[in-house]
């Protein structure tokens, strides 16, 4: 039996649930109604070659400024 990842995923989900791993910002994002993912994906960019820290001071530049989404960056 060949496994898929998202089957993979989904056995790990079911068997350790949700670790809430990434610290994304849930009030910015009922406020503005976007996409958490979207914060982690960034995020995850941004952490490359760099410490969190500095990551982590973009990610809080960009939600000042309204535009960490798409358009904005």
């Amino acid at each position: 039996m060949k496994l898929t990842p998202d089957a993979l995923y989904k056995i790990l989900i079911e068997h350790i649930g949700n670790l809430n791993w990434w610290p994304i910002d849930k009030n910015y994002h009922k406020k503005n109604w976007s996409d958490s993912r979207f914060e982690i994906i960034v995020g995850a960019i941004l952490t490359q070659n760099t410490s969190w820290n500095n990551a982590e001071k973009s990610l809080i530049a960009l939600k000042n400024n309204n535009i960490l989404d798409i358009k904005g960056i």
